[in-house]
């Protein structure tokens, strides 16, 4: 079994004609002065022939095969006269019509000491082969063998480069996934907002939306909470908002965190835009978030866009809604009060919008 897993360690069985091997049996029938030289191969149940200089098939059984005789040891394996030879006297290759009488093969081994086939030379007449021509015989084994390995470490190498390659792919895969998300709150942040904005622009011209809404949040209250409590429980709320906020969000919609205490929701939507509805509930994730953190001071200011009024141009859009936040905020600071919504539990916004 081990010798089979090494002669498919190869992946030389069944490939193409091969210029390279056939000019080793080429040239061992010049040198030797014979009509047919092989190089083979033993599989399990046949003997494949890489290269047959002198012959017309690819492969033959591997009884009666004298090759797989000549893989059991490391020497040469010759039959100088097979109608005289013990070994061979009842081969039907040589009682039969093909008439074989001489037959001589050095096995390929390779650098981890399995047999994998035979460098063969075939006479139809008795001959000797003397120790210059074993070693001759030998040698052309070694260079076949010297063929294989070498594909062998080139497809090694290819592998490796594809598997190096695919690494690399991957890791700046990676590399560019995290470089697109804010690491304190798992939300994308402004560098991979600015990357989609073009693609958020392309929504517009599908069937399935009528428009894309941009919210602009603000989360107010977090300059007193890390002064006061420590940026550790203002990181929490930030990170606490996200949370809620992704709870809430329907598959297609994208939340991002813009900078510091301030975000950004693309919204696709199949009706018109309900502005109210909207920030009632983007309110009651505020209201979530303060009720769990026990801050009063949690409060935000929202401002809502669409593409449609900026005809389509997503860049006004954005900035339309980030002048219409500052507006919010204003009005908040100079009635001093926070937010106006009550704490309760947060229906989902893929339910409370179309």
């Amino acid at each position: 079994m081990e010798r089979l897993s090494a002669v498919r360690r190869y992946e030389i069985l069944d490939t193409p004609a091969d210029g390279s091997f056939d000019r080793i049996t080429q040239l061992a029938a010049r040198v030797f002065d014979v009509p047919v030289a092989i190089v083979s191969l033993v599989d399990h149940d046949r003997i494949w022939f890489k290269s047959h200089h002198g012959l017309n098939i690819e492969q033959i059984d591997r009884v009666p095969g004298l090759c797989a005789s000549a893989i059991l040891q490391d020497e040469i394996y010759a039959v100088l006269d097979a109608k005289t030879d013990w070994r061979t006297l009842a081969n039907p290759l040589v009682a039969g019509e093909f008439g074989l009488r001489f037959y001589a093969a050095a096995p390929l081994i390779t650098h981890d000491g399995f047999r994998l086939g035979t460098m063969c030379i075939i006479d139809f007449a008795p001959r000797h082969l003397s120790a210059a021509e074993q070693e001759t015989l030998r040698d052309l084994a070694a260079i076949v063998m010297d063929e294989m390995e070498l594909r062998l470490a080139s497809r090694k190498i290819i592998q490796t480069e594809r598997t190096l390659r695919l690494q690399a792919d991957c890791a700046m895969a990676e590399a560019e996934r995290l470089a697109r998300l804010d690491k304190l709150t798992g939300l994308e942040n402004r560098r991979a907002l600015d990357m989609d904005m073009e693609s958020h622009k392309q929504i517009l011209g599908t069937k399935q939306t009528r428009d894309v809404i941009m919210a602009m949040i603000d989360l107010n209250g977090l300059k007193v909470i890390n002064d006061v409590y420590g940026h550790q429980q203002g990181d929490w709320v930030l990170s606490s908002f996200a949370k809620n906020l992704r709870a809430v969000l329907r598959q297609e919609d994208r939340a991002y965190r813009y900078g510091g205490d301030e975000f950004v929701l693309i919204l696709p939507v199949r009706i018109d835009p309900d502005y109210v509805s909207l920030r009632r509930r983007i309110l009651q994730v505020v209201a979530r978030v303060r009720q769990d953190a026990g801050f009063s001071e949690v409060g935000a200011a929202v401002g809502f866009s669409c593409l449609t009024e900026c005809a389509g141009e997503i860049s006004r859009a954005l900035q339309l809604a980030d002048e219409r936040m500052y507006a919010d905020k204003r009005k908040r600071i100079s009635a001093d009060t926070p937010t106006d919504v009550q704490t309760r539990t947060v229906p989902g916004l893929t339910e409370r919008r179309a």
